[in-house]
């Protein structure tokens, strides 16, 4: 383990050589500024920026006091196991404390990845390249990039990485309501959306429309049949208002990879609809219907 040791001296150094550093961040903020806008800071902008920056160097000196604590410990321990005692207490302190009052997720992703990085080396150590089969190296081979995807930078798993942000739209509310997507069409003249779950692992239900109706117009008949033939053969499961990846685990599934409409169709055996098509609905934002174009449709059969 004294590979070990010297890591953590050296984090160690660098960590109290940044907290120093750190008492004089302050004045450099209005120089990087002008560096990067090109002018100066404008008076009316001194004091939120101080803000910003008295935020981000506290934030900066929780993480280094974390980390001299944790490798003053790591640089104690004579084994293995002490190693990973002290690894897991680490990130359950980052988890119970500090990813919960932290706002810049560049330190905690820094911070994860060198407490982590120990690990990819004792895992090579452990799974070295001797006399192994050729599917044995491929194997350790790809163990070894899903550790390098984990570890840089920093635990790519819940609860320490909460996802991505997702996606804002600006709605400028001249414009109509659009609803498109896949309608079914019972013998009454009712309709339903057809739920993308129906046809799960496929996310994309309305871009594979939409690609379809671009590149190959000609075959979007086959495209409805696809989809009819796909909800007769799962129908079971929805009469019951469960999705077809619910099958086993019911409401205890794994949510499916995009947001779906949970809709009853139980009033909408095979037998009773007439048609299926692909269209959108527009609707004015009172929800009151203004027209509807159909892109394709079928005849149920």
């Amino acid at each position: 383990m004294v590979w070990l040791k010297k890591y953590s001296i050296t984090l160690l150094v660098i960590s109290m050589l940044l907290g120093i550093f750190s008492f004089y961040i302050i004045d450099f903020i209005p120089i990087l500024y002008k560096f990067y806008m090109g002018r100066e800071i404008a008076s009316s902008k001194i004091e939120m920026l101080n803000g910003f920056g008295f935020k981000l160097i506290n934030e900066l000196r929780i993480y280094l006091l974390l980390l001299i604590v944790t490798f003053g410990f790591i640089y104690f321990i004579s084994t293995l196991k002490q190693y990973f005692i002290v690894l897991a207490v680490s990130l359950l302190l980052h988890f119970l404390f500090i990813a919960e009052i932290g706002e810049f997720v560049i330190f905690r992703r820094f911070y994860q990845m060198l407490i982590m990085l120990p690990l990819l080396w004792i895992f090579f150590d452990f799974f070295k390249f001797k006399k192994e089969s050729y599917e044995t190296k491929i194997t350790h081979g790809f163990l070894y990039i899903t550790l390098l995807c984990l570890v840089l930078p920093g635990l790519y798993l819940p609860p320490f990485f909460t996802g991505i942000s997702g996606w804002t739209v600006e709605i400028d509310k001249r414009d109509p309501v659009i609803i498109d997507g896949v309608f079914l069409v019972r013998d009454d003249g009712k309709e339903i959306r057809y739920s993308r779950a129906i046809v799960s692992p496929i996310n994309f239900v309305t871009r594979l429309n939409s690609y379809m109706e671009r590149a190959h117009p000609e075959k979007l008949n086959t495209l409805l049949t696809f989809y009819e033939e796909t909800y007769k053969k799962r129908y079971d499961i929805l009469e019951k208002g469960s999705v077809p990846s619910q099958k086993i685990l019911g409401k205890f599934a794994f949510p499916t990879h995009n947001p779906h409409g949970d809709f009853n169709y139980s009033a909408y055996p095979p037998h009773r609809i007439k048609e299926i098509k692909i269209s959108k609905k527009y609707y004015s934002w009172e929800k009151k219907f203004l027209k509807e174009e159909i892109i394709a449709t079928k005849e149920w059969r």
